[in-house]
């Protein structure tokens, strides 16, 4: 594993969960692209059994450089609304185990092929140079900073999806991934001598967000929220009547149709992502679909809704506080979501976008909740950089230079290896 904080002064070799305990798979086709063989493996009990013969684990040794094995099924989007099973096709080698009675596997590689990868797992590679430069160089910051380490108590640098970083093999590798990889070997952003802890996600909706308003964390110089524009300032959010007239228009926002139109949006994004609206959204619910979701997602046994209220937003406009109000047990009852992660778990049937949103209510008799517009901004948590919004300033062409430090402020870029 990476050493947490530590700079590296040569290529790592990493350590990927691609298959997760928490995945409770049980079995996986694994066929070798080169030797033309295939693996049916099954977890059984405590053992594996690998084309029916029984054993603890096994290690398929890869290429450093070439495809070497293919996976299927693979869990892409756990948790999220576009979860699915895909196929996937790795370079380097794979450890596959039984941990309680289900599969878990690990594909060991190379920091640089897995970066050629994440890029065009992330996006597509049909996106400008610099998009993907800026992209490979923000996804190297990150797990090398190894600030989360969100599965140490897995051996892992990372898992294959977007709670660390889309990881989905070299299906969709292209020549521009490659460059982009190549381009930037060795490169990571710097602050205080240390490897920036880079975040992004797919679109800020015209504002990033503070780090420390959706993660437990000190803020960081280089986490702050931008207006993610050309123009100059950036506009204050949090106040609930100011947000609320921001979403009417674009702003000229790189992330907006200003930049990139939505008709063309779809072959720049990965193959993950569904089609819609990324920069503004609606979704509506009745208070049928408002009890079920709360009640399911909370634990909590509300007979009515009768109020949704933004507590607390962040610079972005994203509500990091809500209070839901109603009636539980015959007696006036309230919850407060404290996290913009549980805001956009609890107010969807999968996951909301993002908890960058207005509400417009209709009450009803008793006031309950008849109808409940979310009308929002965004799609993730708004921290760091702007994928759609590094998509419209590369279409511009601006250097993928000037996009990290749009996004990142007070870091550099420095090369750590060769």
């Amino acid at each position: 594993m990476l050493v947490k904080g530590k700079k590296p002064k040569s290529e790592p070799l990493i350590s990927v969960g691609l298959i997760l305990p928490i995945d409770k798979q049980n079995s996986i086709t694994i066929s070798n692209d080169i030797e033309q063989k295939t693996y049916i493996i099954e977890a059984e009990n405590d053992h594996l059994l690998v084309n029916g013969n029984k054993t603890k684990s096994i290690e398929l040794m890869g290429y450093a450089d070439d495809p070497s094995y293919t996976l299927d099924p693979v869990p892409a989007g756990r948790g999220f609304h576009w979860e699915k099973n895909i196929s996937i096709q790795v370079i380097g080698s794979l450890k596959i185990s039984n941990s309680d009675g289900s599969l878990f596997i690990i594909n060991q590689l190379k920091l640089e092929s897995y970066l050629m990868c994440v890029a065009t797992s992330e996006m597509s590679g049909n996106c400008p140079q610099a998009l993907l430069e800026a992209q490979t160089i923000a996804a190297r910051s990150w797990l090398v900073a190894a600030a989360e380490q969100k599965h140490l108590d897995l051996g892992l640098d990372a898992c294959n999806d977007d709670c660390c970083q889309r990881y989905q093999g070299v299906g969709n590798l292209s020549t521009q991934a490659r460059s982009a990889t190549n381009n930037t070997r060795g490169k990571f952003l710097i602050f205080n001598d240390m490897v920036c802890d880079t975040r992004y996600s797919k679109s800020c909706g015209g504002v990033s967000e503070h780090n420390e308003n959706v993660w437990d964390m000190e803020p960081k110089p280089y986490l702050r929220g931008v207006f993610d524009s050309e123009q100059k300032g950036l506009p204050d959010l949090s106040d609930p009547i100011h947000f609320k007239e921001w979403l009417k228009n674009d702003h000229g926002c790189y992330c907006s149709e200003h930049y990139v139109n939505n008709e063309q949006l779809k072959k720049y994004l990965g193959s993950v992502d569904e089609k819609g609206n990324y920069f503004r959204w609606e979704f509506t619910y009745y208070q049928n679909e408002l009890l079920k979701m709360v009640n399911e997602k909370t634990g909590q046994s509300f007979e009515n809704i009768s109020s949704i209220d933004p507590i607390q937003r962040g610079v972005s406009g994203r509500i990091i506080k809500l209070k839901i109000s109603g009636q539980s047990k015959g007696e006036d009852h309230h919850i407060v979501l404290e996290s913009e992660y549980e805001i956009r778990r609890v107010l969807h049937p999968e996951f909301l976008y993002s908890s960058a949103f207005t509400i417009n209510a209709n009450s009803g008799i008793n006031r309950t909740l008849d109808k409940v517009t979310l009308s929002g901004a965004g799609w993730g948590h708004g921290v760091g950089l702007c994928q759609i919004g590094a998509l419209g300033m590369a279409l511009s062409g601006i250097s993928s230079d000037d996009i990290l430090s749009h996004y990142f402020l007070s870091s550099t870029l420095e090369k750590l290896y060769d």
